[in-house]
């Protein structure tokens, strides 16, 4: 087995991971409270950041000098605290099949984040059609099954799940400036830290639901799984594929978290699929294709593998 395939098979592992990230999501909602959920996840994340960190040498607050921290903070407030916030609620209302589709729309957001503050371009014009498509997709799954199901609930889930992405498309503009002096995981790591500690404070008015939490086997399996396998060990496979096997093969990837989200969401949960879900999905999926089409021209001038390197680490979905 040549190497690319070994890579290609643990891509496809990290994007399971994080497609399934939303069924765990859905489960952890009828447990715990949001704030509870993301301080126990990232409790986990931190930690096992922390390892990663000593491993190189560092500790988590040499991350945060005079260049980085702002940045850091404006990364963990949005990409951590408040992604992950609307994510849970969002969630809680719709189901873990629309979320992950709906997740679908982390690499437009950061492109359109990336073209608007960063100036950053995508090489061919026509790439663009697939932004055109994965919206397409997300109307179906936000707009059309309200119409035809009449479930307001999902209408309301799913428009704050759209919310969360764009605040992801944020988050990944705060992290390329510090991304000039620091690397994918520390930036990863640090705003994990800052967002760890927003959630401690903010449990802190959740603290009357907590025991029955903490006390649950199936929160602890799922907050396991979210902190260590979807956030730190999917993140860690990202970057080394981007390194290993480029930076579009890696980015095209994303094209399956849709696909194993809507999959895990009817065998773990048991989740109805609409036709409405299942032509939104294909939708998205052909845009992020065509979005992540690999290509034969240069770079563009300025555009350093680094910068190459953040637009496909703003993929992350789960993100969740």
């Amino acid at each position: 087995m040549s190497n690319a395939v070994k890579q290609y098979i643990l891509l496809l592992i990290a994007m399971f991971f994080w497609g399934a990230s939303w069924s765990s999501t859905k489960v952890l909602v009828s447990i715990a409270q949001p704030m509870t959920i993301g301080f126990f996840r990232y409790s986990v994340a931190a930690m096992l950041f922390t390892v990663l960190l000593g491993f190189e040498r560092k500790t988590p607050w040499s991350l945060f000098t005079r260049s980085t921290y702002r940045s850091l903070v404006l990364a963990g407030v949005t990409g951590i605290f408040a992604f992950i916030v609307l994510s849970i609620i969002g969630t809680g209302y719709s189901t873990a099949g629309q979320a992950s589709i709906i997740a679908g729309l982390n690499p437009v957001t950061v492109m359109l984040f990336a073209y608007f503050v960063h100036r950053e371009r995508l090489t061919n014009t026509w790439q663009y059609s697939g932004f055109v498509l994965a919206f397409l997709g997300i109307v179906f799954v936000v707009g059309v099954q309200y119409l035809v199901e009449f479930n307001a609930g999902y209408l309301t889930g799913n428009i704050i799940l759209v919310a969360a992405m764009v605040l992801w498309g944020a988050y990944s503009a705060a992290s390329k400036s510090a991304m000039k002096t620091l690397g994918s995981i520390e930036v990863t790591a640090g705003s994990v830290y800052v967002g760890w500690l927003m959630f401690g404070v903010g449990s802190l008015t959740e603290t009357g639901s907590i025991g029955s939490a903490v006390s649950s086997w199936t929160f602890w399996l799922n907050v396991l799984f979210l902190g260590a396998f979807s956030t730190v060990l999917g993140f860690t496979i990202f970057v080394d594929s981007i390194g290993k096997i480029g930076a579009t093969r890696t980015g095209a990837f994303n094209s399956f978290v849709p696909i194993f989200g809507v999959a895990a969401s009817i065998v773990l949960l048991g989740e109805a699929v609409y036709w409405t879900t299942a032509l939104g999905l294909v939708f998205v999926v052909l845009g992020l294709l065509i979005i992540n089409a690999p290509t034969a021209d240069k770079p563009q001038p300025g555009t350093s593998s680094d910068n190459a390197k953040h637009k496909n680490h703003g993929f992350e979905s789960h993100g969740s």
